[in-house]
């Protein structure tokens, strides 16, 4: 596609992914309540932070730790050192230390960023790209996964607009109108999840005075992204179709269908 070597971008950080089973968690007043309780908890801190929540109806109990980067040149999953995870947390909330004593085995995954793409699309029409290969984005915004079904509903709503054969040349066109309509609201997600790296990791001090400031008040420019109120509305209530209908008038010479798809 390319023509040249694209390697992905160090971020400094890694994520220790674990699962525990929420049977043992139950026998712990402490510990119960996160499953009885269920929502997403963080812990932010200098250089790291913490996220758990429950899965499948509570059978299981998901945490992701995040700390700095020291996982060797040339590799980018191994597994962890539960010792050496363990210690990374024994001075926060003394629940992460009881959640990580039932921990029996854990991973640790690099987490990479890559820069953007001038065409996410062959020139020829044959065939284009979506998801991490195009915006690979931090996890820190919890979207990377949603910017990828996003990408795929455009695709679906752009091309099941169209009727009758789609020379290259049209097909490049819809294609140009894919990206057009994807890589802004991408690149915003990119760019915050990068944003939440920095406000999650503060060293205690004025700026991260502030951000707990921001964060009790509950208004703009909160940290946790999904309490923003100048950012969620636009983060969580994006609609395909409607992004589709601003640039379809655009197109020239494609065959269109009478109504528009519903997806």
């Amino acid at each position: 596609m390319l023509g040249k070597t694209d390697p992905a971008v160090l971020t400094g950080d890694l994520a220790y992914r674990l699962l525990l089973s929420t049977k043992e968690m139950l026998k712990d007043p402490e510990l119960a309540e996160f499953v009885t309780n269920p929502q997403v908890n963080y812990w932010l801190g200098p250089d790291a932070h913490a996220v758990n929540y429950v899965l499948r109806g509570g059978e299981l109990f998901n945490m992701v730790l995040l700390v700095p980067d020291d996982i060797p040149a040339g590799q980018n999953v191994t597994e962890g050192n539960i010792e050496e995870m363990r210690a990374l947390y024994k001075d926060w909330d003394p629940r992460i230390p009881k959640l990580l004593s039932l921990c029996e085995s854990v991973y640790k995954w690099r987490l990479c960023i890559r820069p953007g793409m001038k065409s996410w699309s062959h020139p020829s029409g044959a065939f284009t790209m979506l998801g991490d290969a195009v915006h690979a984005t931090l996890p820190y915004l919890a979207s990377g996964a949603g910017m990828s079904l996003e990408d795929g509903a455009v695709l679906g709503e752009l091309f099941s607009r169209v009727s009758g054969p789609l020379s290259p040349r049209k097909k490049s066109q819809l294609l140009e109108i894919y990206q057009k309509i994807r890589a802004p609201r991408t690149e915003m997600v990119v760019e915050r999840g990068n944003r939440q790296q920095w406000l999650y990791h503060l060293h205690d001090g004025p700026e991260q005075e502030e951000r707990d400031r921001v964060m009790r008040a509950g208004g703009a420019g909160d940290a946790l992204a999904w309490k923003d109120r100048s950012f969620a509305p636009g983060l969580l209530g994006w609609k395909c179709e409607e992004e589709v209908d601003r640039y379809w008038a655009s197109l020239e010479d494609v065959p269109q269908t009478m109504t528009r798809s519903k997806l």
